[in-house]
C-alpha cells in the first residue's frame, strides 16, 4: 500500500538495496507516468540515477550510506533543496518533493518520492488559499478544544461542495469517534475526555495534509474534511489515522498511558447527494453499528444515501 499521499499524487517508488549498493525504482504511478514524460515499465529496476540532474545523483553516490541505522537515500533526498528530474526528452524538470520512507526488510528499504509539478502547484496553492481564507471567514472555535466547531465544520463541507462543482475537485469527509467513550468519562472525567479528543486532534492533524481541515462535531466524535481527495485516497488517509491513534495512547499527568481506539465512517461530498446530509449520514452510520463501533472503518454506502435523500424529499 502506498501511504503519505492522495491517489492524485505523482509518485515513484524506490528500493535502496543496501547488499547490492544500490537504489533502483520499483514502481511509477500514473500521475507518475504523465509528468516525467516515461512510462513504469520504461523504469521499472532501472537506477535512480537515470532520472536525476548530475548535481542530484552525485549528491546520493557520495552521501548515501548502504548500512543499517545509517543515512538512507529518503534522509539524503530530503535534504536537496531544488528536487528535479530528468525528463524523456532530456529536460530537467523541478519539483516539490515528499519522501516516505514506506517499508523496510532486512537489508532492503523502500520509499515513495512524492512529486507535485510547480506550475500545478501554484494553481492549486491559490485555491487551497482561497479556500481556506472562506473557512475562516465563518470559523467558530470550541472554548474546550480549541477546534472548529459542529456548525463551522458544516460550513466547510457546503463550501467543499460549490468547489467541488465549481472546480472539478474531489473531497470527502469523515467522523471519527472514540471507542468506549462512556467508560473514559466514568474514569476521567469531562475534563480529561476533553484533553483525550485534543489528543486524538493533534494526531490527525500530524497524520493528514495541511489543509485537511479537523474539526469538533461532539464530546465523542471529531469531523474530519479531506481536501482534493479521492474516496480511495480517503480510505487509505482515515485507516493510516485509525491505526496511528491506537498507536500513540494518551499519557497522564501521572505518565499512565491510556491506550485509545477510534472508529470511522467516511462519505464522499457532493455528486447525487446533498453535501449538507453528510456528516449526518456518516453520524448516523455509526449510530447503527451501537456498541459493535469498536475500532470500526466503515464507508457510507451511496446508495443507502440515496434512499435517506428520497425518504426526505
Amino acid at each position: 500500500m502506498m501511504l503519505g499521499h492522495r491517489s492524485n499524487d505523482a509518485v515513484i517508488t524506490i528500493c535502496q538495496n543496501n547488499i547490492a549498493k544500490s537504489i533502483e525504482i520499483t514502481g511509477v504511478n500514473k500521475a507518475g507516468e504523465d509528468l516525467l514524460g516515461y512510462s513504469a515499465a520504461d523504469l521499472a529496476g532501472k537506477p535512480l540515477y537515470q532520472i536525476l540532474p548530475p548535481r542530484i545523483a552525485n549528491m546520493l553516490k557520495e552521501y548515501v550510506e548502504f548500512e543499517s541505522d545509517a543515512n538512507d537515500v529518503g534522509h539524503v533526498l530530503g535534504k536537496v533543496q531544488s528536487f528535479s528530474t530528468v525528463s524523456a526528452d532530456g529536460k530537467e524538470n523541478g519539483y516539490r518533493l515528499k519522501v516516505v520512507r514506506t517499508e523496510a526488510t532486512g537489508m532492503e528499504i523502500s520509499f515513495n518520492l512524492v512529486l507535485q509539478d510547480k506550475q500545478g502547484l501554484r494553481k492549486n496553492e491559490a485555491l487551497r488559499k482561497a479556500i481556506q481564507d472562506n473557512f475562516r471567514g465563518h470559523e467558530v472555535i470550541d472554548a474546550d478544544t480549541g477546534l472548529p466547531d459542529r456548525y463551522s465544520l458544516s460550513k466547510d463541507v457546503e463550501l467543499m461542495g460549490y468547489y467541488n462543482n465549481k472546480g472539478d475537485l474531489r473531497s470527502c469527509f469523515a467522523v471519527v469517534q472514540l471507542d468506549h467513550y462512556d467508560e473514559l468519562l466514568s474514569q476521567y472525567g469531562r475534563t480529561g475526555c476533553h484533553s483525550i479528543v485534543k489528543h486524538i486532534a493533534v494526531i490527525s492533524k500530524n497524520t493528514l495534509r495541511p489543509d485537511d481541515v479537523v474539526g469538533l462535531i461532539n464530546y465523542k466524535r471529531l469531523g474530519i474534511l479531506l481536501l482534493d481527495t479521492s474516496l480511495e485516497s480517503a480510505r487509505m488517509a482515515v485507516n493510516r489515522l485509525r491505526w496511528q491513534i491506537a498507536a500513540n495512547p494518551y499519557i497522564l499527568p501521572d505518565k499512565t498511558n491510556v491506550g485509545l481506539s477510534v472508529s470511522i465512517s467516511f462519505s464522499p461530498i457532493g455528486g447525487r447527494v446533498n453535501e449538507k446530509s453528510v456528516m449526518e449520514y456518516c453520524e448516523n452510520t455509526l449510530e447503527v453499528l451501537g456498541a459493535a463501533a469498536v475500532n470500526v472503518l466503515t464507508e457510507v454506502d451511496d446508495a443507502e444515501r440515496l434512499k435517506a435523500d428520497e425518504k426526505k424529499a
